[in-house]
């Protein structure tokens, strides 16, 4: 049973709460292929906030809610009162807490999420912050991955390399967008697989995630393995990720992206060929085609990338199940508590007078 009333960093669960969520997710995955909607959650809502556009999180979070027989809120951040000089971010969880069931948060600010879960008094959700954490989009994958096991593998002898972009740096002079890798990174590690992250060295994780990955390697029994060439462990890898090389606000740095990664950390048929016959390839999207993954591996055999979108969807319904079904049964069990009481108090009493009445002689 996950203990944790929100889900805003990969680090936060342990292993065996990874696997106890895969199974909702998986459970509820076929579920919805056989043409069964389970309404877990009627009746109840989910304000979905965003300060940054967004495909597959919103329509994952609102099409969830939506199957398990609830209601979800879109709110633009910058059309409520929330923000500096304005409401604080603590009577806004407060306010939404008493309207709602359960908040997402996509913010540029990992503490005004963080800080949203403080106050809010039902689960918070990260939607993405930044490039720091996408928590969400981690779970996604490793729900991906555990469906496309090689054949005769478990998940701690899973293989990830990861190609491109790993730095969650975002200093004026280096800035990149690490925050997937970062997340997937941290999540793998805690369940014990083997990530190499191939990278340039301007775009190398931070020392600082390096100390946190390694430390859930050895508790974990996985490896982190460091490297600036894409094909140096091609042929043992199981998995290719990367993700966007640039992104919303940042689309001046494509010259120095294209510069910095082109074509040497690129996902295309020459890397393909050097892996093993049955290498996926994987990105969380919004991508720039013929960049980070050529066109003909984007919709080539080896793509996972449009069933890994796919895939935000379930994983949003078992996120949304396990962090909110628990919390309506246990408000139902109150209920039916209360009111059974108060049912057996009036009956007593009732029986109490007829006994009076009609039975005054026979006490």
């Amino acid at each position: 049973m996950i203990k944790k009333k929100d889900f805003v960093d990969v680090r936060d669960l342990t292993k065996d709460e990874y696997l106890e969520l895969l199974e909702v997710i998986r459970i509820l995955k076929e579920a919805d292929q056989k043409g069964i909607q389970i309404p877990l959650l009627k009746g109840q809502t989910i304000a979905l906030m965003f300060d940054q556009p967004s495909t597959r999180t919103r329509v994952s979070f609102e099409s969830a809610m939506d199957k398990l027989g609830g209601d979800a809120l879109y709110l633009e951040t910058k059309t409520m009162h929330v923000g500096e000089g304005r409401e604080t971010m603590k009577d806004t969880a407060l306010v939404i807490s008493g309207m709602c069931d359960a908040i997402e948060c996509r913010n540029e600010n990992y503490d005004a999420v963080v800080d949203l879960a403080k106050w809010a008094t039902v689960p918070v959700f990260n939607g993405m912050t930044s490039v720091s954490m996408h928590p969400t989009q981690a779970l996604c994958d490793l729900f991906t991955i555990m469906e496309n096991l090689p054949a005769g593998k478990k998940l701690e002898d899973v293989k990830v390399m990861w190609v491109g972009d790993n730095s969650a740096d975002t200093s004026e002079e280096n800035y990149h967008l690490g925050g997937v890798c970062r997340s997937d990174t941290f999540l793998f590690a805690k369940m014990g697989m083997t990530f190499i992250a191939a990278a340039p060295e301007r775009a190398k994780m931070l020392p600082e995630d390096v100390e946190i990955v390694e430390g859930f390697c050895k508790e974990s029994g996985g490896k982190y393995i460091q490297t600036d060439d894409p094909y140096e462990y091609a042929a043992d890898v199981d998995f290719l990720l990367t993700d966007a090389w640039w992104y919303h606000g940042s689309d001046h740095l494509k010259p120095q992206k294209i510069e910095e990664f082109f074509p040497k950390y690129s996902i295309n048929e020459e890397l393909i060929a050097a892996c093993p016959e049955w290498v996926k390839v994987m990105h969380p999207l919004p991508g720039n085609r013929g960049y980070e993954i050529s066109n003909e591996v984007w919709d080539g055999p080896h793509s996972l990338l449009m069933e890994q979108a796919a895939n935000r969807f379930h994983t949003q319904k078992g996120l949304l199940a396990a962090y909110m079904y628990p919390r309506v049964c246990k408000q139902q069990e109150a209920l039916q508590q209360y009111y059974t009481a108060q049912v057996e108090a009036l009956t007593t009493e009732t029986i109490d007078k007829v006994a009076g009445t009609h039975y005054g002689d026979w006490v």
